[in-house]
């Protein structure tokens, strides 16, 4: 892997997902009867988003899965309350984005699902011990103790015995643990500095923890649908790399990070293993089965936790909350999900409802009530601007349309048509023809897609081939995907989340792979969404203590400080309901002739405002009303 750095977002707040298809459901044919204009949804007069999702809940035993996209399944993620007994499934609940998924129940054992658990295949060579010591010197290039926080005796919640004697309020990375210093200084998300543990670490305090091991898995999932996908590989392969690329970095990281973090005579170890389970047909609501079974694998592998990254479904990450195993990566979803879920779902990338939040302030701010200064069609240009807004059809993702739709009213923009999608495929262009349509006949000058990033494929061409030019706002995906949207549409995109990848050697994720060895590049170009993850993994089990359990660690990650300025991943925050630790955003223009960071490419995201980053939820920190962004070069 020495021939060429790999480039990276720097995050997957959209990095890869996973390619998916979504069945079409009798009842529900594609886009038909879902778009709605001024209040109207299809042939059902006074039909709202909030009857939908009711309407939807009734039928929670039925389809789509996580919006998925290009190259890897979009995360999802989740488990409840932690048993020491083996555990089962019942494939119930819908699935984000695609099929239905299985709910695991809060303090008893779901039934067992249809296809028995057997034991995975461990893959041989991976399962690494975790164990030596960094192959380089602690990268320094951040500064200094990174950022103020609570003592070190307010950092663990559990009861730990220092060492005493000379060097007692020493970390094991020879930081003084003075008030307010940071474990160490490689990183703008270091937790607060822990003396190096002597004693009895309790021992086996939950499933998945030893005295000396906390087990982590990556479930490797494999789709035999992987044709239906034709033309769209090459842009898998771009968004996301191979399961084994994935744990290769994680492999480094864990190495890393075993020597680094404070885990009370423990280290984390990570076991790969072959899954049963298509993570094509789970994202359809089929072969739950599968995700039964290897769910069911992971807690038998000794699973406190799984972090199978862009590889988990959510039947998949439904069934590891059935069996008490705690589940790291969903993508965009709500805050109420989470909550379901409490304390066994996070994820390093920005929930669903903060997302939804801040394109309601970035369009409520700073575009509505003028004209579309940014449109690819020069008459729209002198039109105050008209908002549609397009949303896969799942209840999950529905929660989040929702907060956008009445965001948008209160603000005396409500948008003029909505339309609705269901992950499939198959139908996916034909779907893509008649968004479009809807958008371009209501007369929409700006379309908010709040889609997975494979839709946009289909969309952009659709409104290429019907001469429609509107302006588009969007979450953000990494650069990847967007380079295959049609270029002249995009060209007019504005996106709301990650904003512009830096370049390599700007990038804290890759300056610490390099101290971690500095004799090979990471495997994967998503090397960001791995390091994230891991970051706040470890972050939350120096926290918690030595007394490590899924409670202790849920209080530990609500209990981390605010990270220090300057991070690669914008503001981290904490305090009660964090499961997702990410408070700030930046607003970012596509341009297609850029040389994207993240793959060396033509086209990229590019920070408007001067690059300045926004808290979500604080419309008033994006400056005055009605004032244009300051994106497209010299257009804004």
């Amino acid at each position: 892997m020495e021939s060429s750095p790999r480039r990276d977002a720097g995050s997957h707040d959209g990095a890869a997902l996973r390619a998916g298809s979504h069945g079409a459901t009798p009842g529900n044919p594609a886009i038909a009867d879902t778009s709605r204009s001024a209040g109207t949804r299809g042939t059902r007069p006074g039909s709202t988003l909030d009857s939908e999702l009711r309407r939807y809940a009734a039928k929670v035993a039925i389809r789509w899965s996580p919006l998925i996209s290009c190259a890897v399944a979009l995360a999802l993620i989740v488990t409840l309350a932690p048993t020491r007994s083996a555990p089962t499934s019942q494939a119930q609940g819908s699935g984000a984005f695609g099929g239905a998924a299985s709910t695991g129940r809060a303090g008893g054992v779901a039934r067992s699902g249809s296809r028995a658990g057997t034991a995975g295949r461990v893959i041989p060579g991976t399962a690494g011990s975790a164990t030596g010591s960094a192959s380089g010197p602690i990268y320094t290039a951040l500064g200094g103790a990174a950022g103020a926080g609570g003592g070190a005796s307010s950092a663990i919640t559990g009861s730990a015995r220092r060492a005493t004697g000379a060097g007692a309020d020493t970390s094991i990375t020879g930081i003084r643990c003075v008030p307010g210093a940071r474990q160490f200084t490689w990183s703008a998300y270091a937790p607060p500095c822990v003396p190096a543990f002597a004693g009895n670490n309790g021992g086996a305090t939950a499933h998945g923890v030893t005295g000396s091991t906390i087990t982590i898995t990556f479930r490797i999932s494999t789709s035999g649908e992987a044709g239906v996908i034709g033309a769209s590989e090459p842009l898998i392969s771009k968004g996301a790399g191979t399961p084994q690329q994935s744990i290769a970095d994680l492999q480094t990281y864990i190495r890393y990070f075993n020597t680094q973090f404070e885990l009370y005579g423990r280290r984390v170890v990570l076991k790969p293993y072959q899954g049963q389970g298509d993570y094509l047909q789970e994202d359809q609501g089929q072969d739950l089965g599968g995700a039964q079974a290897d769910a069911q694998t992971a807690y038998s592998l000794g699973a406190f936790g799984d972090m199978s990254l862009l590889y988990t479904t959510q039947p998949y990450a439904q069934d590891l909350a059935a069996a008490h195993v705690i589940a790291f990566g969903p993508v965009y979803f709500p805050q109420s999900w989470f909550q379901q879920y409490s304390p066994f779902a996070y994820s390093s990338i920005a929930t669903g409802t903060k997302s939804a939040q801040g394109i309601v302030d970035v369009v409520c701010q700073r575009m509505a009530g003028m004209p579309a200064a940014f449109a690819g069609s020069p008459t729209y240009h002198h039109e105050v601007r008209k908002f549609g807004l397009i949303t896969p059809d799942n209840p999950i993702y529905l929660e989040n349309a929702q907060v956008v739709e009445n965001g948008l009213r209160s603000c005396g923009a409500p948008p003029v048509r909505v339309v609705q999608y269901s992950f499939n495929f198959g139908t996916a262009a034909s779907q893509a023809t008649s968004a479009a349509a809807q958008m371009k006949a209501a007369g929409v000058t700006t379309v908010i897609c709040l889609c997975d990033p494979l839709f946009p494929v289909f969309l952009t061409n659709a409104a290429d081939q019907q001469q429609y030019h509107p302006e588009w706002v969007t979450q953000w995906w990494n650069d990847a995907y967007d380079q295959s949207f049609a270029s002249d549409q995009w060209s007019h995109a504005i996106s709301v989340g990650q904003g512009q990848t830096p370049p390599l050697d700007r990038q804290e994720a890759y300056r610490v792979f390099k101290a971690a060895d500095p004799t090979s590049q990471p495997a994967e170009e998503n090397f960001a969404f791995a390091y994230k993850s891991l970051l706040q993994l470890f972050d939350a089990l120096q926290m918690a203590g030595p007394d490590l359990t899924p409670a202790s660690f849920e209080k530990a990650m609500f209990s981390l400080p605010t990270s220090a300025p300057g991070g690669q991943f914008g503001t981290w925050g904490f305090g009660p309901g964090a499961f997702t630790p990410g408070q700030t955003f930046k607003v970012a223009w596509w341009n297609p002739d850029a040389t994207s960071n993240f793959d060396q490419s033509a086209g990229a995201w590019q920070n408007c405002d001067s690059s300045k980053s926004y808290p979500y939820a604080d419309p008033a920190a994006l400056g005055p009303a009605h004032r244009q962004l300051s994106c497209f070069g010299s257009s804004g």
